[in-house]
């Protein structure tokens, strides 16, 4: 490893063609680290349990490694499922919880082997297998004729914003996490060959000790979260690492476009921001309620507040400048003039905060402008955070001190910033104004005063309910009883009027009252805390003007604030009738003048993957997503108004999930537009930002993906490309919906041979799991893809799309045709790549065997039968489509992923067959039945929950 260093030294180019490629070797490290972190469990284990259960525990691991080397054979299977069978309730928690931590430590140990090798590229030691990187992406596009001068208007123009959902798919607790990221660091560590023998020991001890600590933390999340922990959670991922890794990588975005030749980023860019949902998302969420989001933007407003004291803190000690320009002293002098006069009006307020610093607390020298400055920008942070802090304890706000009031908007806080950069640069201090002062402002910029902007979102027909009240309760009659025609006559009329429709009198109460209400709080925390309202479930254009009329009927300043409208399309009907609804609205005077002067003639427009899937199946979701959207950006450009996309993507496939590249890609021509937004959850969340390399590279994995959507020249999609996409789409959705919604036997089946009904013990989200009660319609799209993922089914992602291919492949022509799709088509071609990473991960031997164990009729065995038959089929025409022989032999990376970890997967699937068919028999009976103490019953549980936990984290892909 000495040698590596030596080479790095030299500044090798990693993109020149001297780049020694794969000189350093990565397969081993992988592979010891695994091998490392797996001895140090066991060893810890076996001092910890009886050698009986040992014995059991080691037996297991070798059937499981036989059965996986045999090509899995009955004999080493039922071996396996023999030994396991025969635990009790408490050996059955100890070997899921090994398997479990196993898969945690294996992902992690992935994590590190590609930061690894990311490094290595970077000093130009290896080659690298996926290209994302900002110098390749720029000198691909520059080979194809753009000039550098149109790459850096789009760079510096483009903007990729991430909102963080509170939607439960992260399985692992965060206590959890965190030792997992303190062993990530070891491992980092451990292949740092200018460790001194002290530091190496150190090293050691601090890993063994977070894998104990790993081993003695509670995998189970013993009460479900409130939505104020779902907006912690979020907060302590955009802490951990996005706060430093976001500046850190415009940093390096600057240095690149500089060394071309190119001015650097401008200082108000924002190519990236951040928004979330936990406590503002109420969709079918009774928790989330006016006063919760209140407290969530208090919340995200006293954690931001806190990050920027301690940046101001370390700017006021490092900025000594003696100096200061006329602007910053005119500056300085104009507030010191105002807090004195504030200070003689109220002398018994002045200095509140002083006792409260670190530096500086009692004098700040009047000869340093710049510590002037930052003095009273220090004095307002502190105001804003104290009055947050109130709001959070239940406690009166402090008296704010009037020489230093809290900040309202970011423009009060950038301007002294500013300022004083300006200050730097004018005197030939540029290196000084480019440190930290320089990526305070960015953070700013990019951060605002909550660290992320929180969306509003609930299903329209609670808007309709409350509109219904509104119009019975003054004698207009029944708003719900109105057809579309009526109800955008009334809208328009009422919007487009002085007088109020609402009395302040009204006494509404229910649903209507926390509608109102919600209304009434967006108004009053404003666009500077808020993002945009989203409508669930939005089917018409009177629901978009509904929630226009009652923002503007709620506010306190007449809607001059309102929020933007985003209408949610999630279902294929909603998708089709896409047009009808945008084009009713942009026809509408009152509401085309509003979207003009509001919002510059800027409609959002999410799209929801997950609804669409379970709707009609993936193929058919796909494909109505792909024309939807190009329909609506047609429709758009005809109206002179701008459309951008919010991608409601899940985790998994089946959701809309998959690595970013790939989707963003895949998005038909012209629909990126400078712009997109994306959810990201859950455990894509730790995927994606868990540690501070992950964060960095996820962020130019947006950039480059954003840049090549829109620079790169889109070929027209051919008409018969589109024809038989038509064709298929329409053979899938009806074998799809025949199963899923026309079988009698599937609802029994699907709650009988998977953990459906197990899935709330989880506790891993505070939104309940149905919208409410009834059958497969009524499930949340998250539990109906996180079941199958368990089962190793995996049923949303493929089913339907193997009768669609047997009609597409049917003659040699058809068969040439799809060939050449997946070649030149990127929408093609990703959904069969993303397809094919799921499909290697299904097991009909595994699937299988929850039917034995858990089906006990006959019929409902045949139907899981007939569909195991359907996925072997279905993979068989997926190679012949994509010209491969085995699933992923294009990419061995996640092929090796997917292989390494069946070990461990074969006995948690095992494990939880047994442990639901203990569990069921102990809930049907009741606790007490046949000897089964409660504290027998909650191990059940406890080991059922893990499994599931395990299992969710080997697959990489909860719901």
């Amino acid at each position: 490893m000495a040698n590596n260093h030596r080479q790095a030294m030299t500044g090798v180019n990693p993109l020149s063609k001297e780049r020694r490629i794969d000189s350093v070797d990565f397969i081993s490290p992988l592979q010891q680290d695994v091998n490392m972190l797996g001895s140090s469990l066991i060893d810890i284990i076996q001092n910890r349990v009886s050698s009986q259960l040992m014995s059991k525990i080691d037996s297991i691991r070798s059937l499981a490694k036989v059965y996986d080397r045999s090509n899995y054979d009955d004999i080493s299977f039922n071996d396996l499922a023999s030994v396991i069978e025969s635990l009790n309730a408490d050996e059955l928690l100890v070997v899921g919880s090994y398997f479990s931590n196993m898969c945690n430590l294996a992902n992690l140990a992935e994590h590190v082997h590609r930061i690894r090798r990311r490094k290595a590229f970077e000093r130009g030691e290896s080659s690298i297998l996926t290209h994302f990187y900002l110098n390749e992406t720029v000198e691909k596009l520059e080979k194809s004729g753009k000039s550098l001068e149109q790459i850096r208007e789009q760079l510096v123009s483009q903007t990729v914003e991430m909102v963080l959902t509170a939607h439960p798919t992260q399985a692992v607790r965060r206590s959890l996490l965190a030792k997992l990221h303190t062993i990530a660091q070891c491992l980092e560590a451990n292949h740092d060959s200018y460790l001194t023998p002290n530091e190496v020991k150190n090293n050691e001890e601090r890993l063994q000790a977070s894998l104990l600590s790993l081993w003695r933390t509670d995998e189970v999340r013993r009460t479900r979260p409130k939505p104020e922990d779902e907006a912690r959670n979020i907060l302590h991922v955009i802490e951990e690492n996005v706060w430093d890794s976001t500046p850190r990588y415009l940093a390096e975005m600057d240095r690149f476009l500089m060394s071309k030749g190119m001015e650097p980023f401008p200082l108000e860019a924002t190519p990236f921001l951040f928004g979330s949902w936990a406590g503002g998302d109420r969709d079918g969420n009774p928790f989330v309620t006016p006063e919760v989001t209140k407290q969530v933007v208090a919340i995200n407003r006293f954690r931001a507040a806190n990050l920027y004291l301690a940046e101001i803190e370390h700017l006021l000690f490092d900025l000594s400048i003696h100096y200061g320009s006329e602007e910053l002293v005119a500056y300085n002098r104009k507030v010191i003039e105002k807090a004195e006069a504030a200070k003689k009006a109220n002398p018994h307020l002045a200095g509140l905060n002083r006792i409260k610093y670190k530096e500086f607390w009692n004098y700040v020298p009047p000869q340093e402008p710049f510590r002037i400055c930052f003095s009273h920008i220090r004095d307002r942070m502190t105001t804003t955070r104290d009055f947050c802090e109130a709001i959070l304890s239940n406690t009166p706000p402090p008296p704010e001190d009037p020489a230093a009031p809290m900040y309202k908007t970011k423009a009060e806080l950038l301007e002294p910033l500013n300022i004083m950069y300006r200050t730097l640069v004018s005197n030939g201090d540029e290196k000084i104004a480019n440190g930290g002062l320089k990526d305070l402002i960015r953070r700013v910029h990019i951060f605002g005063l909550t660290l992320v902007k929180l969306d509003a979102r609930q299903e329209a027909d609670e808007h309709t309910n409350a509109l219904d009240y509104i119009t019975q309760f003054i004698g207009a009659g029944s708003y719900r009883e109105m057809n579309e025609e009526e109800r955008i006559a009334f809208l328009t009329e009422v919007l487009e009027g002085k007088r109020p429709l609402i009395p302040r009198s009204h006494e509404a109460a229910g649903k209507a009252k926390m509608v109102l209400d919600t209304f009434a709080a967006i108004s009053e925390l404003g666009p500077e805390a808020l993002g945009a309202y989203v409508i669930s479930m939005c089917m018409r254009p009177s629901d978009v003007m509904a929630v226009e009329l009652l923002q503007r009927e709620c506010s306190v300043d007449g809607g001059a604030n309102s929020l933007r409208v985003v209408p949610l399309l999630e279902t294929i009907g909603a998708l089709e009738d896409s047009i009808v609804v945008l084009s009713t609205l942009f026809q509408n005077s009152w509401y085309r003048e509003h979207l003009k002067t509001r919002f510059n003639s800027v409609q959002e427009v999410m799209v929801g993957y997950s609804d669409s899937g379970k709707d009609g199946g993936r193929l058919t979701s796909a494909w109505e997503l792909y024309k939807a959207q190009e329909r609506m950006v047609a429709c758009a450009q005809e109206h002179g108004v701008t459309l951008r996309f919010f991608h409601g993507r899940g985790g998994s496939v089946g959701r809309g999930g998959g690595p970013q590249h790939l989707a963003i890609r895949s998005q038909p021509p012209g629909t990126v537009n400078q712009y997109l937004r994306v959810t990201i959850q859950g455990e894509v969340m730790e995927q994606d930002f868990g540690l501070p390399p992950l964060a960095r590279k996820t962020l130019e994995t947006y950039t480059t993906a954003v840049l090549m959507a829109d620079l790169t020249e889109s070929e027209p999609v051919k008409q018969e490309y589109r024809d038989i996409m038509d064709k298929m789409s329409k053979i899938s959705c009806e074998k799809y919906r025949s199963i899923v919604h026309g079988h009698d036997l599937f609802v029994q089946y699907f709650r009988k041979a998977t953990p459906e009904q197990e899935l709330g013990l989880l506790n891993i989200g505070s939104r309940p799991q149905k919208r409410k009660e009834g059958g497969v319609e009524t499930l949340r799209a998250i539990p109906w893809v996180f079941a199958w993922t368990q089962t190793r089914l995996h049923l949303p992602v493929w089913l339907g799309l193997g009768s669609a291919l047997k009609v597409g492949l049917d003659t040699d022509q058809g068969a040439k045709l799809l060939r050449e799709m997946y070649e030149n088509w990127s929408f093609f071609r990703s959904f069969f790549d993303l397809i094919e990473m799921v499909l290697a991960k299904a097991d009909t031997h595994i699937s299988n065997r929850y039917d034995e164990v858990l089906v006990d009729n006959d019929e409902q065995k045949q139907f899981g039968h007939m569909l195991r038959s359907l996925l072997t089929e279905t993979i068989d025409l997926v190679l012949k489509v994509s010209g491969e022989q085995r699933l992923l032999d294009k990419d061995r990376v996640q092929q090796r992923a997917i292989n390494t970890r069946r070990e461990w997967l074969t006995p948690m699937n095992l494990a939880q067959v047994e442990l639901l068919k203990r569990w069921r028999s102990i809930s049907e009976k009741g606790v007490l039945n046949e000897g089964v103490s409660e504290e027998k019953g909650r191990t059940v549980v406890d080991a059922l929950i893990i499994s599931m936990k395990g299992l969710s984290s080997a697959l990489q892909n909860t719901g």
